[in-house]
This record gives C-alpha cells, structure tokens and sequence, in this order.
C-alpha cells in the first residue's frame, strides 16, 4: 500500500465556484449552527474578529467544509456555563497556512473547539501545514479555558498545538505578578505528526518558581501559572523535538492515555522527552511510549514537580537517556511529600530505567542553602524494569548492579532512599517473565503464572487502583508488576488506550482491539459476538484497503501495511462501531 496523501493534497483545492456552491448547500443542512462563517480565503490569513460575528455565550459557530487559508480568532469569549462551539460543517475543514499558524485563538475565553462535526472524518478539522516556527493550533494572548478535539496536525512548522501566554519585556501584563492564570484545558483525542518542534507544548518553559533566565532591566521575570490541565488520549508521533511538554502547572496537571510514537527525531539535547514536565504538579499516566526506529527520544523528565506529583502505569519502550529523569529541585518551604514512581513498564532504556538527580538547589531561608534533597521521600514501587543500557553489576564505584536499574547521583541519596525501593523486578531476561508477545511491544502478563503476577505492593493508598488499560487493581491476590494487571477473571481490555472512540449504533459490549499500535498483526475481540462480522479497513485518506468477513477473536495480519493512522469499521447487523489502529514499523 503506498501513502497517496501528498498527492490527493496537492490537487485537492476547490475552485473557487465548487467553493461557494458548497456554501450553499451547507446552508440547506442541519449542522445545528448559530453562526456559520462565510467568504474565508483560500489564499490568505483569515483574521476573525468577535466584533464583527453576531454571538452569544454557548452559540455554535461553524466553519463550512472546505480548504482555507489560516484561521485567526480574536476576542472570543463564551461563558463558563455557556461555552462556545467551533466545529467544522458537512466535511472536512482543511487549513493549509504559509505564513502563518493554521488555527489561532488570542485573548479568547470558554472556547471547545471541535472536529466532531462530520461522520465521514475522525478528525474534522485537519491542519495540513504552517509556516516555519509556527503552530497547529495556538492558543495565547491571554486565552484561557479551551477544549481541543478531533483536530489531525498533519505538519506544522514547530509545535502542533501550543497554548500560552509568553512573558515578554515590553508587556507587564504577561508576567506572572500580574495575576494571569491559564486554566481549564482540556486536550483529547487528536492526532499530532511531523512537527519540527513540540507536538504538544503549553506553558512557559524558562523559570519555574524561586530562579528564571528571563530578565527585564534587571527585574527576574516568570511565566504565568496553570491550573486543570488534562493532555489526554491523544497520538503523537514523528515529532522533531519533545512530543509532549507542559510547565507551569500549579494545580491538577495531568498526561495520561495518549500514544507517543517514534517522537525527538533530531535527536536535539534537552528537546527530546516523550514527556517533559517542569515546575508544577502533575500526574502522568496510561501513556504508551515507543520509541521511533533511529532511537532517538529519552523518555519521561520531570524538573522543579512540586509534591506528590506521580508517574504510574506507563510504558516506555527502548527510551534514549533513562527510561523517567527526575530532578529534585524542591523549594524546602513546600516539601511534605516526594514523587511517586510506580507500576511502569521500561523496557531496554538505554541508560538506567529511573534516574534521580537530587541537588542542593534553591533556598527562601538562609538556613536551607546547605541542605540536601536526599530528606525528599520519593517511592519507587511495583515497576518492572527490563535490561537497561547501565551494567554497574562488576563495578568498582559506588554504584552497584541496583543502580543500573535505579540510578542516583550521590551515595547518600540513594542510601536515603532504599526504604522506598521496593517490589520491583530488575531483569536481563525478558523471556522469563512470561509476557505476552515482546517481539511486537506486547508487555502484559499471558497467564496467571507468569513472574510479574500477584507480587507487587498495595498501592491503593496513593490513588493508584487501575493498570493501563483502566482494569481494576489488584485482580488477584496482590498488586501485579509493571504497567499492566492480568485479570484473573473476567475479560481484559488487550489495548495501549481504550479504543471505542467512535460508535454510531454502541454495542452492548465494548469490542476491544489489541494490541495497539500493532507492527504485525490485529485481534478484535467481543464477548458477544461469536462468528464472523463485515469488517471495512481504511486508510487515513479514505483509501479502502480491506472489506470483507472477519471472525472475532482471530488475529488480523498487517504485515503488509505501511505505517500511520487507520480506521476499522466493524458491522454486525445493524450495529456499528468504528475505531483507530494506529499500525508502526
């Protein structure tokens, strides 16, 4: 199967008559529009001012279908009972910007924007270009409280959707003394790829709390806080720089069930996390991680968390660098907790799987300039850690083989802390472990028997009482090893990310999909249906490359599938259910 995407993009501009007949006829439906913009340019930045569209809190404003030029709002404001909608209408929006970025918001509030506006397209709105250092989707100039949906990055020239307002010399407002607090975002279900930075940054990067490196004669500046931040299900891959990176996050931040696929592909020193965090609190969770083929991205940074931030159930396959890097930079005035680092699954990092890097760094009281991180009482619990790059095991140092797996950069943090090493399994040899299928990325338990089963520590305690796939912990005796818990009874969702993202007719009974991403091959599986369904494979250019029968429960080979975003559509009477496989090499 070749990728025809370039080619159907390039000749794929309405004229300009098919244009405006298209107008019309979305007019004659029911796209359950308040407002529907009209005379948007193909060729040049569409600047929409609020002023000039007749609204009103919780109006539905919608973009015909059709290819335009970049989409810039200004002043957009719903309410938070009443937000607005902005939703593409009868097809896809498709935004191909030069000079610019695709879809801009600035000084806009109470916004969800939305791609959910034609069946025929997962992603409604899809962004296929920007100009260099430009965004997808940016949401600054003082923005705050947006949803994101449904939107397809299919290139932009730095980050995919970037959300912030930059503090800058020459406007006190942007700094964080003047009170401007981002908040309530919620960015779910969208697919990012072939970004020259970011695929996903929000929040200002140079200056966490007590020390910044932006000045303004002479005066330390820093970057506005966050609060409810939700980064979630979402897939991002080829990126050139982090896939996901979120600062700033004072309150509720969280990563969790998205698919980072072959991510940091320049390979650019302190640009190449699967997920970079800095200088808040946050819970990462539920993330699927493969590296990409060159093996150039490091996996999870955490810098400056505040206390009690978590990193759970994560799996992480061959990162660069340490599987998840955590810098200590606790302000002592803030310190009652440390980190929590449980039940992840890291496989081959090419360092050590946890690294934790404690300074004596950043005093309030004079009294605390000497004192050191090692006193922050982090835990490391139940996570399975498979042949890491680092071999102390015939070292002559201080380090010893329990530092390749948990590596520490003094003696006496790691003495500090190995009351709080514990039920973890460290291992050269995945084959012993009894795990599904490792030769496609398949790392849960295949039986009840197998080593990580029923020998992890009771963690409930901490909040963490599901596994990956948002099965219940603990299913058997004990809490299981690593990211994934074996149901002893009951059906298990085999998936990187609940899948029944599309259901126009639900079944009564999910129908799960595993594994995904798949390099090989494919299961559908449904407790209810026993025998053959109609299945429909497409591509992510509506290019059908599979119908016909389909017995459930049998596995579904692809080998011959070229890699990227596909959509399965199963039928089964007059049901229907439609899903996303993402398929890697």
């Amino acid at each position: 199967m070749t990728n025809t995407k370039n080619e159907i993009m390039k000749n794929g501009f309405l004229t300009l008559g098919a244009f405006f007949s298209l107008l019309s006829a979305i007019g004659q439906q029911n796209c359950n529009c308040d407002v529907t913009l009209s005379g948007l340019s193909q060729n040049s930045l569409n600047g929409i001012w609020a002023s000039q569209v007749n609204y009103q809190p919780g109006d539905v404003i919608c973009i015909p279908a059709g290819n335009y030029a970049g989409l810039r709002f200004y002043n957009f404001e719903g309410t938070e009972t009443a937000p607005l909608t902005i939703i593409n209408c009868g097809g896809q929006v498709v935004i191909d910007e030069t000079n610019y970025s695709g879809l801009e918001f600035r000084n806009s509030k109470y916004i969800h924007v939305t791609g959910t506006g034609d069946s025929n397209h997962y992603y409604g709105i899809k962004i296929e270009g920007t100009s260099s250092w430009a965004m997808g989707v940016a949401i600054g100039d003082f923005s705050t409280d947006f949803e994101v949906d449904h939107v397809e990055v299919e290139s932009a020239g730095f980050a995919g959707i970037m959300a912030k307002t930059d503090p800058i010399c020459s406007n006190s407002a942007t700094w964080r003394t003047s009170g401007f607090v981002m908040k309530n975002l919620d960015i779910h279900h969208n697919h990012i790829q072939n970004t020259g930075g970011e695929g996903i940054y929000i929040g200002f990067t140079l200056g966490y709390k007590l020390k910044t490196f932006r000045y303004c004669s002479g005066t330390p500046v820093f970057g506005h806080w966050l609060e409810n931040v939700d980064v979630h299900h979402n897939i991002v891959e080829q990126t050139g720089w982090d896939a996901i990176q979120l600062n700033l996050v004072n309150l509720n931040g969280k990563i969790r069930d998205n698919q980072i696929l072959d991510y940091a592909t320049e390979g650019r020193w302190a640009q190449a996390f699967a997920i970079s965090l800095g200088g808040g609190t946050y819970e990462v969770y539920n993330n699927l991680i493969v590296n990409g083929p060159t093996e150039t991205g490091a996996g999870i940074q955490l810098i400056s968390g505040e206390s009690g931030s978590k990193i759970y159930n994560n799996v992480l396959v061959k990162p660069k660098e340490h599987g998840i890097f955590l810098h200590n930079r606790h302000v002592f005035d803030d310190v009652n907790e440390g980190y929590y680092i449980v039940n992840n699954t890291i496989i081959e990092p090419q360092k050590a799987g946890v690294h934790l890097n404690a300074d004596i760094y950043y005093a309030v009281d004079p009294n605390d300039v000497n004192r050191k991180q090692d006193e922050v009482p982090s835990h490391f619990v139940n996570n399975l850690i498979v042949d890491p790059g680092y071999d102390f095991s015939n070292s002559n140092f201080w380090k010893k083989d329990q530092e390749s797996y948990f590596d520490f950069n003094a003696p006496s943090t790691r003495d500090s802390l190995l009351p709080n090493i514990y039920s973890n399994i460290m291992t050269r040899q995945i084959d012993t472990l009894g795990l599904n299928d490792t030769a496609n990325d398949e790392y849960w338990p295949g039986s009840q028997t197998s080593s990580v089963v029923d020998v992890g520590h009771d963690v409930s305690a901490w909040g963490i009482v599901i596994d990956l796939e948002n099965n219940s912990r603990p299913s058997g005796t004990a809490f299981d090893i690593g990211a994934y818990e074996y149901q002893v009874s009951g059906t298990s969702l085999r998936a990187a990310i609940p899948t029944n993202l599309e259901s126009t007719t639900p079944l009564e009974a999910k129908t799960y999909l595993y594994p995904n991403p798949s390099k090989t091959k494919f299961t559908l599986y449904n407790p209810q249906i026993d025998g053959s369904v109609s299945l429909q494979i497409t591509s992510s250019e509506n290019k059908v490359i599979y119908e016909g029968s389909y017995i459930m429960g049998s596995p579904f080979y692809i080998d011959d599938v070229s890699s990227g975003l596909y959509f399965l559509k199963i039928l089964n009477g007059d049901q229907t259910e439609t899903y996303k496989l993402m398929v890697i090499d």
